[in-house]
């Protein structure tokens, strides 16, 4: 096909996720892609060099086909490269050494990203690109609520041996049957689902959910019908997963690398899933308050956010205000077993990082590294070393440890200022 024909082919594409195909005249195979957008991954095609520029000229003609979402595009893909064997998709020749998806067979099966063909499970894929399948699934257990891999206790007569569920549960990811918070019934409901989805896309799935929640609210079953509700809602917004977009926080770093620098950094031994930050915020000694902030697999998840207006530490007392914002969080969590963050970072340096310390003594908890990081020459220090650590400005680790500083200031601030403003009409009144 030449560049003009091509095109036109560009031309007549819509600006929405698929997957497409290009054929040899013969009809063969040649390739199988998929797209957030078929028009702009296809007007890609007509700046290509070497194999993409080969692809195209072999090319006689292009099929494609919309999708509801870029995840779905993604399980497309996978399913037509293992039927049609395209010649260019090479990467998945020997597809053995390339990531599925793995749904165990135990009492609760867990939903496992896995190159292990040995595992009793029934199998999905495989996918070209492990990272974009990472996030799919990180997206899916948000709807789905299924395990991932942690293990549960079966007794001989099939009941768990009930244990303290995971940060998991707690930011709403996982339905929790390690802890006895589902039955059987329930939770293989939920895996039929996940693997409906797997067959036959999101408006499949949201049709059954919206049948089901119809049918609770009218037999009076409200709680039911709302945690479906929030299923069908969860489904509704899985767009652009695999860009890895936040709407409101852009996240200038690759998150995984740095989790990674952060755990080899800190001594930690698995990667700092939930990080906190502290800040607080007055001005003038007037309308002093401190906020938290939490940062779950390197991005914020503001539900886990809170605000506090400072009760006992002087105004002017940056480190006082600090502990105090400090105790109080973690007083609440051991009261609540909430859980527990992988790293505790507070704005400022040596003053505020003693005050915090001191704070989780009182509350008898802590956190497996508490730290602070200073603005300015960015020292970070870390509690029980001598030294402070100056990170390279490129390091992925110091920009996670930048945004999560920075957002708590951000929420501490507004929350300062939402106070000033109510004062100040107040005593215009």
């Amino acid at each position: 096909m030449d560049l003009k024909s091509f095109r036109e082919v560009v031309s007549r594409m819509p600006d929405l996720p698929g997957v497409y195909v290009f054929k040899a005249p013969s009809g063969e195979v040649l390739y199988v892609g998929k797209a957030s957008s078929l028009k702009k991954r296809l007007s890609s095609y007509l700046k290509g060099e070497g194999k993409s520029a080969m692809m195209v000229e072999e090319t006689a003609s292009v099929q494609h086909e919309v999708m509801d979402t870029e995840v779905e595009a993604l399980l497309r893909e996978a399913d037509m490269i293992k039927k049609l064997k395209p010649k260019y998709n090479v990467l998945l020749k020997d597809d053995k050494s390339f990531p599925l998806i793995a749904i165990t067979k135990e009492v609760f099966p867990a939903v496992l990203i896995t190159r292990d063909r040995s595992i009793d499970a029934q199998y999905y894929g495989p996918f070209p690109e492990v990272r974009e399948l990472r996030r799919a699934v990180d997206a899916l257990q948000k709807v789905f609520l299924f395990r991932r891999e942690c293990k549960i206790k079966v007794e001989s007569d099939g009941r768990v041996v009930k244990q303290r569920p995971c940060l998991l549960y707690h930011i709403r990811r996982c339905s929790a049957p390690c802890a006895g918070f589902v039955g059987k019934e329930d939770y293989a409901q939920q895996i039929k689902d996940f693997k409906s989805f797997l067959a036959g896309g999101r408006r499949a799935v949201i049709g059954e959910f919206k049948r089901r929640m119809h049918e609770a609210a009218k037999e009076k079953r409200f709680e039911e019908a709302a945690r479906i509700r929030n299923q069908i809602n969860a489904l509704s917004r899985i767009k652009d997963v695999l860009e890895g977009v936040d709407e409101e926080l852009s996240v200038s770093y690759p998150a995984e690398k740095a989790l990674d620098e952060l755990m080899n950094l800190m001594g930690l031994k698995s990667r700092p899933h939930l990080i906190e930050g502290v800040d607080v915020a007055a001005l003038q000694g007037t309308d002093a308050v401190g906020a938290v902030v939490t940062f779950v697999d390197g991005e914020p998840f503001k539900e886990f956010y809170h605000r506090y207006r400072i009760r006992s530490a002087r105004p002017k007392e940056d480190p006082a205000m600090i502990g105090e914002v400090v105790f109080r969080r973690f007083a609440r969590k051991k009261r609540e077993e909430a859980p527990i963050p992988s790293i505790l970072l507070v704005d400022g340096g040596v003053g505020q990082l003693l005050s915090a310390k001191h704070a989780l003594e009182r509350a008898q908890l802590a956190p497996d590294v508490l730290c602070a990081l200073a603005k300015g020459e960015e020292e970070l220090r870390i509690l029980g070393r001598v030294e402070s650590i100056f990170l390279e400005r490129t390091s992925a680790a110091l920009k996670l440890l930048q945004f999560v500083r920075d957002e708590a200031h951000r929420f501490a601030q507004l929350y300062h200022k939402t106070l000033r403003r109510k004062r100040t009409f107040g005593e215009q009144r």
